[in-house]
């Protein structure tokens, strides 16, 4: 509810100070801005629920991105192309997992050294150059309209839907929560805690895969920075939708929330003419506030201990 109060408010603010920012093409925009963020965001929200993180997000958004425009590039059609990037995304996801369980390595060590790797094979693929031009087969579904609403909205309604069956309606998300609560307790109770933790993992880069392919969609070209924001943004959107960095507890409509708080201060700023880095201090602060909030609230509470 703070979360809603604090768009609401920016929201107010942007509108006063630009006569762009509340237009629809405008909002709009914005949502397409944020596709991408939105759907990363949704596998992160799991992750973090798990006692988990992953900052290695962005490289496989790129790496997925690239295998989409390459194969674009040798003539395959979207019905293969499509495939091909979700596998990508989904194999490193299922890597970094693999890495994290059977090697046991932290996930912040293990998904920090997979970011150099993969954003090392970005650069090596693509020699510093964009791969531009590719088809516009699937950007009907990003720039599309379905009736009076954006194809991206509905795409974005369908990922989380099927990210809360995953969490709410089914065992595997029951244990996901459980291991962020007490990974001793999971496994006491017969949870196979390497294989959520993989598949979690495969989730996230799967979602990473299907963000890539809506980006090339919605671009039509893969950039050399593509990824570079998108890891500390998501894990942002998470903990500042309520998501709790120590696992066991969060919400997918928070984070959407998140999400939205984060876009709307980015192009806000914009339209105003503000430097983007008070949106790094913003956000940043407000980080900072939430965690030192939760830090102190667990310190009064035995149970948390």
């Amino acid at each position: 509810m703070a979360l809603l109060v604090a768009i609401l408010v920016v929201g107010a603010v942007f509108t006063i100070a630009s006569p762009y920012f509340l237009t629809v093409n405008n909002l709009v925009q914005t949502l397409r801005a944020g596709l991408e963020l939105s759907i990363v965001a949704a596998g992160m929200t799991l992750v973090i629920i798990m006692g988990g993180i992953d900052v290695s997000v962005g490289g496989i958004l790129a790496v997925s991105a690239i295998v989409i425009g390459k194969s674009y590039q040798a003539g395959l059609p979207a019905y293969l192309v499509a495939p091909l990037g979700l596998f990508a995304g989904t194999t490193l996801g299922a890597f970094n997992g693999l890495i994290i369980t059977k090697l046991k390595v932290p996930a912040i060590i293990a998904t920090l050294g997979s970011m150099y790797v993969f954003s090392a094979i970005m650069f090596l693929v693509i020699g510093g150059a964009w791969i531009s031009g590719l088809p516009g087969t699937l950007s009907p579904l990003v720039n599309g309209w379905i009736g009076f609403v954006p194809a991206s909205a509905i795409v974005i309604a369908a990922v989380y839907l099927a990210a809360w069956i995953v969490l709410r309606k089914i065992p595997f998300g029951n244990h996901v929560y459980a291991i962020g609560c007490s990974e001793q307790s999971a496994r006491l109770v017969g949870i196979n805690v390497d294989r959520t933790r993989i598949l979690t993992y495969a989730f996230l880069g799967f979602l990473a895969g299907l963000a890539a392919l809506l980006y090339v969609a919605r671009l039509r070209n893969v950039e050399i920075n593509i990824g570079t924001t998108i890891a500390l943004e998501a894990i942002a959107a998470t903990i500042l939708g309520g998501t709790n960095i120590r696992g066991g507890v969060g919400s997918l409509l928070g984070t959407l929330l998140g999400v939205a708080f984060i876009r709307i201060m980015q192009n806000g700023l914009v339209l105003t003419g503000i430097s983007s880095l008070w949106e790094t201090v913003i956000i940043g602060s407000l980080l900072v506030v939430v965690l030192t909030a939760d830090a102190l609230r667990n310190r009064n509470n035995p149970r948390a201990q």
